[in-house]
């Protein structure tokens, strides 16, 4: 099933419309290999704890099932603690979940995306732009309209896996 979605989503390119709204993606860095790694720099302002604890529990309920990783960090290159099993002992969802009610300097959730059916990891770094998704889907274009779905919330929506304009390079 997972196949035909992604595939689905794929042969709508030729057709499929545009939001009526710039992008909140500045730049895509796209790292190819076993697992691509994507470095997203978004082109609003840095975002918080709050907002990245937010963001994550969106992604809990919106598109990642069996999600197999909870990590935290003091900053982009610490050690990571990974909170899996407290997260799986625990009851509620992320937002809830204790372990987060303390400020990181990094956090991420992996789990098997619904609207990809592949596995996809994303890690949000505090008072940052930036973002980053590890999957081993290789389409970057795919990648863009996901991490716009997912910047905007709209999975579950007609407009998801939309891409929105450019931004204006004066801005």
């Amino acid at each position: 099933m997972f196949n035909f979605l992604k595939k689905n989503i794929r042969s709508s390119d030729k057709g499929k419309d545009m939001l009526d709204d710039v992008s909140y993606i500045r730049e895509i860095r796209h790292i190819p290999g076993t697992w691509h790694q994507y470095d997203i720099l978004l082109a609003a302002r840095g975002y918080g704890w709050e907002t990245m604890t937010d963001w994550a529990a969106y992604m809990e309920a919106a598109d990642l099932d069996q999600i197999s990783t909870v990590t935290v960090g003091e900053t982009a290159h610490s050690r990571e603690e990974e909170l899996i099993d407290q997260y799986r002992n625990s009851s509620g969802t992320l937002k809830e979940f204790s372990a987060l009610k303390t400020e990181r300097g990094m956090l991420a959730i992996g789990g098997i995306s619904r609207i990809l059916g592949v596995p996809v990891k994303v890690i949000w770094f505090n008072q940052t732009r930036v973002l980053r998704l590890f999957t081993p889907e290789g389409d970057e274009q795919l990648m863009k309209r996901y991490t716009e779905t997912m910047i905007r919330r709209m999975f579950g929506t007609p407009d998801e896996m939309k891409e929105a304009k450019p931004v204006p390079d004066n801005e």
